[in-house]
């Protein structure tokens, strides 16, 4: 009953006017879609939020967007932030979109075993980006020196996909549903970082983040901005043929490789209040930096 409450208030909830604000996924691929559903609903401007939405091939360059002020949120792997701040940056995450790694590490048929990775061309997006962290990891799972490979950057997930298939790089991190379409166009499935058996716990992987000052400053639009994505995530989740069309138009798939990657992010699907359940509670739910900035203020006392 709690949780049905609260969908209707989402639901009925009505903005008096909508703020602009600039939101960037940085890797274009299935994960992304927690974005789509809020732009293409059109719920920002439900709770006020008027966004303008932006596909980045790689989340190296948009963090770059973030930092440079020419977003205000951004949708990625979290060691970017961690990254940034390293060297200055205020980047705080604000919540988490995807609780667990979603790449795994495809090869030509030539690679049967570690050994054969020695002076192979492995394709990554960018340096910096997810795609090189994770590569490494698989790597290092094998007992392969990533020095011993040639490690290039080619672009997004698409991308890297076209270039395995047509002999141009002998590997690539892949995540579905383009690590299964390559599996069954005869690549090889060499360490898959989504199974337990590898021994990574679950964690928050892809994220949303903004700037401290910008929290600040804006805190209520920050806070719509969430909402319009529990609302559209929960949507997503109980409606797999709406999931399924934005899947196709963004990523241009069929309507096989779109429900294989629809199902690869959204395993509890049938069950619309549990789904529901972990958008509130986990996928989507508050970090601790995020809380302490975004809690409620209480009212300045007049002297």
């Amino acid at each position: 009953m709690l949780i049905a409450a609260l969908v209707c208030a989402l639901i009925n909830y009505t903005p008096a006017s909508a703020q602009r604000i600039r939101a960037a996924s940085g890797g274009l691929s299935i994960i992304h879609s927690l974005l789509w559903a809020p732009y293409e609903l059109k719920l920002m401007k439900k709770y006020g939020v008027d966004m303008e939405y932006i596909a980045i091939e790689s989340g190296t360059v948009g963090m770059q967007t973030l930092v440079a002020n020419q977003s205000q949120f951004l949708f990625s792997t979290g060691s970017l932030a961690v990254n940034a701040n390293l060297v200055g940056a205020d980047i705080t995450i604000v919540a988490g979109g995807l609780n667990f790694i979603p790449d795994k590490l495809i090869a030509r048929p030539e690679i049967k075993t570690p050994e054969d990775f020695r002076g192979k061309k492995i394709a990554i997006s960018r340096f910096g980006s997810s795609s090189e962290v994770n590569l490494r990891i698989c790597l290092e799972k094998l007992g392969v020196k990533p020095e011993q490979t040639q490690i290039i950057q080619v672009g997004g997930v698409s991308t890297r996909q076209t270039a395995l298939l047509a002999g141009q790089v002998d590997a690539t991190i892949l995540s579905d549903p383009q690590a299964t379409a390559a599996t069954k166009n005869g690549m090889k499935l060499m360490v898959d970082l989504s199974d337990s058996k590898w021994g990574f716990p679950r964690y928050c992987h892809n994220c949303f983040m903004a700037k401290r000052s910008y929290l600040e400053a804006n805190r209520e639009q920050a806070i719509n901005f969430v909402k319009a994505l529990i609302e559209g995530l929960y949507l997503m989740k109980r409606d797999k043929p709406l999931a399924i069309r934005l899947i196709k138009k963004y990523l241009r798939l069929d309507d096989e490789s779109a429900s294989i990657g629809y199902d690869f992010i959204s395993p509890n699907t049938a069950k619309v209040c549990s789904a529901y359940r972990n958008v509130a509670v986990s996928n989507l739910s508050l970090t601790k930096s995020a809380r302490q900035i975004l809690k409620p203020q209480a009212p300045r006392r007049k002297v």
